[in-house]
């Protein structure tokens, strides 16, 4: 598991793109695929990425991490970071097992400000962990690896 998650990010370090294009396409796709609507964040993402000149591979990488397997877990994640920070208390599930589609479509609704604001957080937490981590970390491995780096990359600049 630890080998593929290194293997994975040698891919995105090396990529044929700047340090920037390469953590800005990574925070873009991350970022955005926390809205708490599936697809919809990795859709802008891909579609603002070229306009912003981010790697389209390293957008798409970013979008990936919020999949059907961790979109459950990053999305209560999301209420609960809400729900501290606004006091809205959750219910517990031997309240909520027995609501019937009204009581759960209430429910939701009124989650709805709890949960934007949970995940505005987190947009906002990971952009300004992961774009200067992976930047810093792209650039240190072009100055270690510099056969490896590509001769003209779009959008290149100097480290």
């Amino acid at each position: 598991m630890l080998y593929r998650l290194r293997q994975g990010a040698l891919r995105l370090v090396r990529l044929n793109a700047s340090p920037h294009g390469i953590a800005l396409g990574f925070t873009l796709g991350l970022s955005l695929s926390l809205f708490p609507i599936p697809f919809l964040g990795m859709l802008a993402a891909l579609a603002l990425a070229p306009l912003l000149r981010a790697s389209l591979p390293a957008t798409y990488a970013g979008s990936a991490m919020v999949n059907p397997l961790t979109g459950a877990a990053i999305y209560f994640g999301e209420l609960w970071v809400g729900s501290r920070l606004t006091g809205v208390l959750l219910p517990a599930w031997a309240e909520v097992r027995y609501y019937d589609w009204r009581e759960w479509w209430s429910l939701f609704t009124s989650m709805i400000p709890t949960f934007l604001l949970g995940a505005l957080v987190l947009m906002v937490g990971a952009a300004v962990l992961c774009y200067p981590t992976l930047r810093w970390t792209a650039a240190a491995y072009r100055r270690r690896h510099p056969a490896e780096a590509p001769a003209t990359a779009h959008g290149s600049e100097t480290p």
